[in-house]
């Protein structure tokens, strides 16, 4: 019998995320149990962190880190939706140059981008403020260093992490289910309903995986658009790694995002069909 040479061909990447995935990982969660500001792997095992986890306030930090997740992907899913519509149905050059223009932020530093949109912000001086006053007259505030201003960085960083995956689930939808639905006298809210979104569901929760995970470890839109108005989880692991040196206390913080991401990811990833998202 002919052996199947599929193991061998995968045992390359095994190999690799066995080093660079589950190895880093374990060395985390061991490092979680030992006693707190401790740089050693050989200390007493105990859940002391994680009381600590739980009882000093960062649930607070994790709430507003799955709010602030949720929120960015309700919005952009909102958002991508429509305009994944019109650059699908009236694909072309000029769809092509809005996808490029869109896709083009990804390649620059995100940090560099945040810096931008600050700039634009800016009470006073800012690019919004001084155009509306000198083109208007119109004095407006600033929301710059606020929740608010945190969320719109997130909304305006991870935009193109929605867009791309829900322009595959509208293509997976074939006009001809569309015309059908429409002859037997659905209505629009009935064709998006019943036959649009149950056959681009895999591109949507695609992207929502996407945008929510990268939304959750999200940290410089709150500390340069946010002012640190809202500690997110990220801010106060990296607290606890760097500043505190409380490197047990950071590994449990760590571990418990991950812990929370994996009971919300898991579920929806056992939704989405590969096969038929790469049509076979």
């Amino acid at each position: 019998m002919r052996r199947n040479p599929g193991f061998w061909y995968a045992l390359p990447m095994i190999v690799l995320m066995l080093l660079f995935f589950a190895a880093p990982l374990a060395i985390v969660v061991w490092y979680s149990l030992m006693p707190p500001r401790t740089f050693d792997l050989t200390g007493d095992i105990g859940l002391q962190n994680y009381r600590t986890a739980f009882g000093d306030g960062y649930g607070v930090p994790l709430m507003w880190s799955l709010i602030g997740a949720a929120l960015t992907t309700l919005i952009t899913g909102l958002l991508a939706w429509p305009t994944a519509k019109i650059l699908h149905h009236h694909a072309g050059r000029w769809a092509s140059i809005v996808t490029a223009l869109i896709a083009l932020p990804i390649f620059i530093s995100e940090s560099v981008r945040l810096f931008g949109l600050s700039i634009f912000l800016m009470p006073g001086g800012g690019i919004l403020a001084g155009t509306l006053n000198a083109l208007f007259d119109v004095q407006i505030g600033t929301f710059l260093n606020t929740r608010f201003a945190a969320l719109v960085g997130m909304i305006y960083i991870h935009f193109p992490f929605m867009l791309f995956p829900m322009l595959l689930g509208v293509a997976m939808i074939p006009a001809d289910r569309i015309e059908a639905a429409r002859d037997l006298g659905a209505g629009r809210w009935a064709v998006l309903r019943e036959v649009e979104l149950p056959l681009a569901a895999p591109g949507l929760l695609v992207g929502g995986l996407l945008t929510f995970v990268l939304c959750l470890g999200a940290n410089a839109e709150a500390a340069i658009l946010g002012g640190r108005a809202v500690t997110v989880i990220t801010a106060a692991i990296e607290q606890r790694f760097n500043y505190a040196q409380d490197w047990p206390m950071g590994a449990a913080l760590t571990v418990l995002v991950i812990a929370v991401t994996a009971a919300l990811v898991f579920p929806a990833v056992r939704r989405i069909d590969l096969n038929r998202i790469i049509r076979r």
